[in-house]
């Protein structure tokens, strides 16, 4: 019976998929959008607008679940900027609200963080994992890199942040593309932020270290990584992998937004994967 009703007030709230709507939550509200039909797919990262690629194709397969996190974007925090534990439990809440009792999770950079501890502190709600350009520990060029763009917010140079940024995010062989699109990406993953909430993710990724338990994970999980990822470089995304026994890893023909870069290879890669028909 549980169910059924679960089902149904997800299918209900499809319907409405391409407006965007509200869910309280203790300390906030979570701003999220529903679209497609199928297994429930939830893409995790800081700001919606980063899966404009993926929503046209994955909604076909999967019903798809984006929302912007609690304090960023139209997402509003009475309690100050979230830890990367406190919005893994704001998902496992957001799915309540929404009838879903499981679902696959997919988590970008940021999100990717948060996804490692939602699949440890919520492992009974996941059908499939896919964890995309993170990592592990913030170890060796990876920990620099952090440490020098989170200078540039400790000065509030948010500019020169952009400048630098932007530099990780595409590899050479797509740089003109990047620099085409460059104002679109900007309004879509960049200029909803804040000084202050990118030093909170920032702050947060220099200090993280994946939680004990990822190696009991035992759903169909997949650990993508860019070829040419300069900030979270292959070694990341093999030591992480190397912490999941049951995960598959996958190295992409792109840096840090494989989503954005390579838009139909990832996303035949996550349909593929987690069971889409094409």
């Amino acid at each position: 019976m549980t169910s059924n009703t679960a089902e149904t007030r997800s299918t209900d709230l499809v319907a409405e998929s391409d407006r965007p709507r509200v869910v309280d939550l203790p300390g906030g509200s979570i701003s999220y959008r529903l679209r497609g039909e199928g297994p429930l797919l939830v893409l995790v990262t800081t700001l919606s607008g980063t899966w404009m690629r993926q929503i046209p194709t994955l909604r076909k397969y999967f019903t798809v679940l984006t929302y912007d996190m609690r304090g960023f974007g139209d997402s509003v925090s009475t309690t100050g900027f979230p830890t990367n534990e406190e919005h893994a439990d704001d998902l496992a809440l957001l799915l309540d609200a929404l009838g879903f009792p499981a679902g696959t999770v997919l988590g970008l950079s940021h999100g990717g963080l948060v996804s490692q501890w939602f699949a440890v502190r919520h492992p009974d709600r996941l059908t499939g994992l896919a964890l995309v350009a993170t990592f592990a520990t913030p170890s060796d060029s990876t920990g620099q890199f952090l440490t020098m763009l989170y200078g540039f917010l400790e000065r509030d140079d948010i500019g020169n942040f952009w400048e630098v940024l932007k530099t990780f995010l595409f590899s050479a062989a797509n740089w003109t593309a990047l620099t085409r699109w460059e104002s679109g990406l900007r309004r879509a993953m960049f200029d909803q932020y804040t000084t202050a909430s990118l030093r909170s993710i920032y702050g947060g990724a220099l200090a993280h270290t994946s939680p004990a338990g990822l190696e009991r994970i035992s759903c169909p999980t997949l650990v993508v990584g860019g070829e040419k990822d300069m900030l979270f470089p292959p070694e990341r995304t093999r030591e992480l992998a190397e912490r999941i026994p049951a995960a598959k890893m996958a190295l992409l023909p792109a840096a840090h937004v494989p989503p954005v870069e390579i838009p139909k290879i990832f996303n035949d890669l996550v349909t593929d994967f987690f069971g889409g028909t094409r």
